[in-house]
């Protein structure tokens, strides 16, 4: 668990969904509306655009946490090497926090990161058995971090960043048809005893959505094709 400390109003900027090919593409000079940024993944398939775009991020902010998405895992039998890559990145970008495992403290709010592996396009049952075990360890992850921070005495507000979709309802009916109905991730919300959760921040779909529910604000901020394209600011 890391700790930053900073102001006491916290402002997050969430950009999500970037779906970069090229780094050119990409240029965030007088963008940043806040001192960090959260990013829910899918950045590029290239884990070298990825790599660059974090660097280029790291100029604009203090703190950059981000998980990885259905992008940065086209083939889910190379999911230690895309840790393992991403972990390096960590070391030779300024500021940045790879939230996998990792929980971060600014000012007694906590930030949760899984990608959550939902809505893969999976055909082997191989495939199909990897995927159900990458969400069921995200779940187990997630719902067991909750519940410690229920008891941690220093955090008083939790915002979670998913790449995937944590509930079908956030579809708003437009959600595709599927013969294998998948768990959402907010069945950890049980786990919230104590109501810290307080904003559930997503990636992986194109609609914007900005809804309250049971107390807690979901919110994306897909690019995708969507230009001109800027941060869009949590403030706690």
């Amino acid at each position: 668990m890391s700790y930053y400390h900073g102001i006491m109003d916290l402002g997050f900027d969430l950009i999500s969904d970037l779906n970069i090919t090229d780094i050119s593409q990409f240029d965030w000079e007088g963008k940043p509306t806040s001192l960090y940024c959260i990013l829910p993944g899918n950045i590029s398939t290239d884990l070298n655009v990825v790599h660059q775009v974090l660097q280029h991020l790291s100029q604009y902010y203090q703190g950059i946490f981000y998980i990885d998405g259905r992008l940065e895992n086209p083939s889910l039998n190379d999911r230690a090497f895309v840790i393992e890559k991403i972990n390096e990145m960590v070391a030779s970008v300024p500021n940045l926090v790879y939230l996998h495992n990792n929980v971060v403290v600014i000012e007694g709010v906590a930030v949760v990161g899984v990608n959550g592996w939902s809505q893969y396009d999976v055909t082997t049952d191989d495939d199909k058995f990897q995927l159900k075990s990458y969400k069921y360890d995200d779940l187990a992850y997630l719902q067991k971090t909750i519940e410690k921070l229920q008891l941690h005495m220093d955090v008083k507000k939790i915002v979670i960043i998913s790449n995937s979709v944590p509930s079908i309802d956030l579809y708003f009916g437009e959600f595709p048809y599927s013969e294998h109905p998948e768990i959402d991730l907010d069945f950890i919300l049980d786990s919230d005893t104590e109501n810290k959760i307080k904003y559930w921040a997503f990636g992986s779909h194109k609609k914007i959505v900005d809804t309250n529910r049971y107390g807690i604000n979901y919110l994306n901020n897909p690019k995708y094709e969507n230009l001109p394209y800027y941060a869009k600011r949590i403030s706690i």
